[in-house]
């Protein structure tokens, strides 16, 4: 009798079948954190220089009736994502708000072809559309995008009024499709209040994709910056568009600061600390530009030290930079730090900082930290708003 065989399996190797399928797993996972999540190659934010905020609105509630979107914004012109299909159901309404002197941003859906839909946009508007919002990103869109003539926008910040007002930024980019009219008038009224300059985003001063460094800023912020906040209990004064301070309420941990008075450490300050990306992107405007935004931002620390009960025995303001020599005409004495090895350490990561908010360096001397400072009168006496200058006297008077 013959014994059957039973023929030899085949076994594939399981090392090369898991790299292959994690490699094609990453091909169509990166460009949704690459371009969805980083904006690498999406257009992201203007110059950060400039008082101007891109505002973005999902226009599918307000097509039925634009002219309620003119009661709101009144003649603020935003950009406003359209669909296609929304565009073809309401041709009249989209046809108005494009002559109202909006920004139409295509919203493209997700396995349609792209030029198919911006044609059909177009012929609605009567106007040429060039921004488009991806419903998704896979390797081959941004190609597509480009063959059809389209650049893609990131979604813009999003959430309620208050989050919205309080992580706006210069150049910034503020997605508004969460809120009614009425909280519309009044984002609108607040950003006007504090400088701002609303405007679509195509308009926006020095439009531009993602960065490497722009991505390690925001890495840093987010990871050092915020955290610093919350352990220090930071008091943010950079609501305005150009204002640059934070500060604490903190006892001064410096060296002996000898003027007409002698503090020692322990003496209650406040200390400030600089927005750092908005100054080199002041600075880069021109340098007198960013020392007038110095300047009108003391009068905010003014303002804190006059009002807050939290701040009234606050007797210095002070800071560790490496700017000693551009504020000192400002009103602020210096004083280099007792140890020349601590300032040689701190001198080597506040350039490290220059380097990563893309400062232009001015020379190549090495500028060692020094404290500077101001006595709370001081500062009252040069940086307090006339207005409230004559109301003290007066009452000082009485």
């Amino acid at each position: 009798m013959f014994r059957h065989r039973p023929s030899p399996r085949v076994r594939l190797p399981a090392a090369p079948l898991l790299v292959g399928a994690g490699a094609l797993w990453s091909l169509l996972w990166l460009p949704r954190l690459l371009q969805g999540r980083w904006h690498f190659g999406v257009l992201r934010e203007g110059h950060g220089g400039s008082s101007q905020v891109g505002l973005l609105l999902d226009a599918a509630p307000w097509l039925a009736e634009p002219q309620r979107l003119e009661a709101a914004t009144g003649r603020t012109r935003l950009s406003l994502l359209i669909r296609a299909d929304d565009a073809q159901r309401f041709p009249a309404g989209v046809r108005e708000l494009a002559d109202a002197g909006h920004e139409l941003v295509l919203r493209a859906a997700s396995g349609q072809a792209i030029a198919r839909q911006r044609r059909a946009l177009e012929d609605c508007a009567g106007t040429a559309v060039t921004l488009v919002l991806p419903a998704a990103y896979w390797p081959w869109t941004l190609r597509h995008l480009r063959r059809a003539g389209l650049r893609a926008v990131q979604p813009g910040l999003s959430g309620p009024l208050p989050a919205l007002l309080e992580e706006t930024e210069p150049g910034g980019l503020l997605n508004l499709s969460s809120l009614e009219s009425p909280e519309l008038s009044s984002l609108l009224a607040t950003l006007g209040e504090r400088d701002y300059k609303p405007s679509p985003l195509g308009a926006l001063e020095g439009l531009r994709t993602e960065t490497l460094r722009g991505l390690l800023q925001r890495i840093y912020r987010r990871v050092f910056d915020q955290a610093f906040d919350r352990q220090h209990h930071i008091l943010k004064l950079t609501q305005r568009a150009r204002a640059l301070f934070r500060i604490s309420r903190r006892p001064y941990d410096g060296p002996v600061l000898q003027g007409e008075r002698t503090y020692l450490p322990g003496t209650p300050a406040a200390e400030l600390h600089i927005h750092s990306k908005r100054l080199v992107a002041l600075a880069e405007r021109s340098a007198l530009t960013g020392l007038r935004a110095v300047q009108s931002s003391l009068y905010d620390v003014a303002k804190v030290l006059d009002e807050q009960e939290a701040y009234q025995d606050v007797q210095i303001v002070y800071a560790l930079t490496i700017f000693a020599e551009v504020l000192t005409p400002l009103g602020f004495h210096s004083q280099p730090l007792d140890n020349p090895r601590t300032a040689r350490i701190m001198a080597f990561f506040m350039n490290l900082l220059r380097v990563l908010y893309g400062a232009k360096n001015t020379d190549r001397r090495v500028i060692l930290p020094q404290i500077i400072w101001m006595t709370r009168q001081e500062l009252l006496t040069r940086y307090t708003r006339p207005a409230r200058k004559v109301a003290a006297k007066k009452t000082a008077e009485q």
